[in-house]
């Protein structure tokens, strides 16, 4: 059943379980990226509680922040460490009820699973 803009409690369940399979494919995707690396240069990730996911790769982080209550979230890749001074790239994405990710600067809407490709390739 979708949820509507008259049950926002419904609303806020779906895209909150949606937050909850995105980070664990990007958790994935990083565990993937990693099986031929020495345990020595695996990546660090976060669980992704609270709308917030952190992979750092080498000098890079991506961190990501998601709203459960609206269903979009932002994210930045930097370097070493957190600054406006080290920031490579950052913008917004919307996942909507459907399951597609909307990505700021970018035309159309990508599955879930390309959309955690996305990002796990900003960091390796």
């Amino acid at each position: 059943m979708a949820a509507t803009q008259s049950d926002p409690r419904q609303q806020l369940r779906v895209y909150a379980e949606l937050w909850v399979s995105f980070a664990a494919l990007i958790r994935s995707y990083v565990a993937a990226n990693d099986l031929a690396r020495p345990v020595s240069k695996h990546a660090i990730v976060d669980e992704g509680e609270n709308g917030r996911l952190t992979v750092r790769a080498g000098h890079k982080t991506l961190a990501l922040k998601f709203d459960a209550a609206t269903g979009s979230g932002s994210w930045m890749v930097y370097e070493d460490d957190a600054g406006p001074e080290r920031v490579l790239e950052r913008g917004e994405f919307r996942i909507g009820e459907e399951s597609q990710v909307a990505l700021s600067g970018r035309v159309g809407k990508l599955e879930l699973d390309a959309a955690a490709e996305f990002f796990t390739a900003k960091v390796f």
